[in-house]
């Protein structure tokens, strides 16, 4: 007999109800998750199918999220400026909606000296660091968020990581935004359809640089189980 998604997990996955958004997709259905989908929603002697609603928990797991984007950037160099090294793509309402997971990595250093010795080797009164940031700028032409942004035409804007204050060697950071933490609460809620968002490295005063070997950023989403063409 042919096999076919269950009615109620299909609602759910792919749009169907009022509240989710179209599918302008960028990223495609993991084949394991269909294959999950598929021998928990049949009964396999002595168990049961499993219910849609313990399925779509199990699909909502983080191990089932998938890497929709990743973007890179190598050998920068910043000082006494904020810069963007990684600017992603305007987000469209299928990313916002199913976007569980964002990682920010970097290897850097400071410039490895400085006139304030007791602090070496800390990350106290480090002056180079990373943000995470989404500009004002908007792709959709829709005009002011809701919103206001700050003086230098950031709507928001997390600090990430400072380097180790007059470190002489590269240092590898990672810091994640994930589903439920405070962090991607915020991000949620202040991005819009259009928008796009940021890494910057920083650095403040003259002789402070934020030397960076690579940097990189990952989007992660919860699978929505639509076929790589786009169709159920």
């Amino acid at each position: 007999m042919p096999w076919s998604i269950p009615s109620t997990i299909k609602d759910w996955f792919l749009g169907r109800e009022s509240s989710s958004p179209s599918r302008d997709r960028h990223w495609t259905t993991h084949a394991s998750n269909l294959t999950a989908l598929f021998c928990l929603s049949r009964p396999s002697p002595p168990r049961p199918a499993l219910p849609p609603e313990i399925i779509l928990q199990i699909l909502a797991h983080p191990t089932r999220w998938l890497l929709g984007r990743s973007q890179s950037s190598t050998h920068i160099l910043v000082s006494e400026l904020q810069k963007p090294i990684i600017t992603l793509p305007p987000f469209s309402a299928e990313d916002l909606h199913w976007l569980r997971r964002v990682v920010f990595r970097f290897r850097s250093r400071d410039q490895g000296y400085s006139w304030d010795r007791p602090n070496h080797g800390t990350y106290n009164g480090s002056w180079t660091w990373f943000e995470a940031v989404v500009p004002e700028q908007r792709e959709d032409g829709v005009g002011a968020a809701d919103v206001p942004p700050d003086s230098d035409g950031v709507r928001k804007r997390w600090e990430l990581q400072r380097n180790r204050h007059a470190g002489t060697q590269f240092e590898d950071y990672e810091i994640v935004f994930e589903q439920g933490d405070t962090s991607m609460m915020e991000l949620k809620e202040v991005m819009r359809v259009g928008d796009r968002l940021e890494l910057r490295a920083c650095a403040a005063f003259p002789a402070w640089e934020n030397q960076v070997e690579e940097a990189h950023v990952e989007l992660w989403y919860q699978d929505n189980l639509c076929s790589r063409n786009g169709s159920p």
